[in-house]
């Protein structure tokens, strides 16, 4: 096998969860690589980069919460990262230089391509994005960039975190979205319905007043639509059914879960780490056999691929 003995890291936050690491880790011996890959749950982003520094660092992914902290830590980033603010994704150069890019909105708005209704037009709708962090800069740059929703509400609990997130969206230097953050029920009455929802926040209960309203807001719109031709995805993958997409198939609204966009990704990763092609066909068998095993029964309504 060639380039023995290196690492590839996912780097997220304490008690993070993945399938990376075995898929990962397949992808590398098929393609003859002495790689393994290792799920990393820090809190600090600087013991992150430490690691990804080490002269064993292949390639790194970079998860909840560090997306968008590690990105003055990196030597450099393409024009993806300068343009969404997030960075999912970190290749080591032969020097040893550290290069960021985001590859989570290809995988987005791939996921949603794989399962828009033929009936459907493909482009101009609106669209919502639960969550204010580095995931909801690549959902809404694929929003755009992808599939020209020209309006988005931002539902969050946090007015701060939002005000952030639009100030970033207003710096593209391309199509700007209309953002309205939505606060409560009653003005998400008076919106329409928006036919994409995408989900970045981690899978929990509803808490605090502000997040038992951002849920409730949710649900609003799931129930209000109630068809197969409005889709949700959510960008958390631990669990792989979480209660939003729980929620989405109770109100019969077509469903992504996070791992098919972690799956739609592995391609372009790879390419960009090695330049070597992968067989996906293989990938996706072994991410649904991986996701079976760990949830035992998977609605059929869940579009996995």
């Amino acid at each position: 096998m060639g380039s023995a003995g290196k690492m590839l890291y996912i780097a997220g936050g304490p008690g993070g969860n993945s399938i990376g690491p075995a898929i990962h880790t397949y992808v590398a011996n098929s393609l003859g690589l002495d790689w393994a890959c290792e799920f990393l749950r820090l809190s600090d982003v600087h013991d992150v980069i430490e690691l990804f520094r080490r002269s064993d660092f292949a390639g790194g992914l970079v998860t909840m919460p560090h997306k968008r902290t590690i990105i003055p830590l990196l030597d450099s980033v393409d024009a993806y990262v300068k343009e969404i603010g997030a960075c999912n994704f970190v290749v080591r150069r032969p020097d040893g230089h550290l290069h960021g890019s985001n590859t989570d909105w290809s995988g987005i708005k791939s996921a949603l391509d794989a399962c828009r209704s033929p009936s459907l037009p493909a482009r101009g709708y609106s669209a919502m994005v639960y969550g204010a962090g580095g995931a909801s800069r690549a959902a809404i740059y694929a929003l755009v960039a992808g599939l020209n929703c020209k309006e988005i509400y931002i539902v969050n609990r946090d007015e701060k975190e939002v005000a952030e997130l639009v100030a970033d969206v207003n710096t593209y230097t391309t199509t700007k979205p209309k953002l309205t953050h939505i606060m409560s029920v009653t003005q998400a009455e008076a919106m329409k319905c928006p036919q994409y929802i995408i989900s970045t926040v981690p899978d929990f209960e509803p808490q605090s007043s502000e997040e038992i309203t951002c849920c409730e807001i949710l649900h609003h719109f799931l129930e209000r639509a109630w068809s197969q031709e409005h889709v949700l995805l959510d960008m958390c993958y631990h669990p792989p059914l979480t209660r939003n997409l729980k929620a989405g198939v109770n109100a019969s609204w077509t469903v992504i879960p996070g791992f098919a966009v972690v799956a739609h990704q592995f391609a372009q990763q790879w390419d960009l780490w090695t330049g070597r092609s992968i067989n996906t066909e293989a990938v996706f068998s072994m991410c649904d056999r991986l996701i079976q095993e760990r949830e035992t029964k998977i609605p059929q309504e869940v579009v996995t691929a």
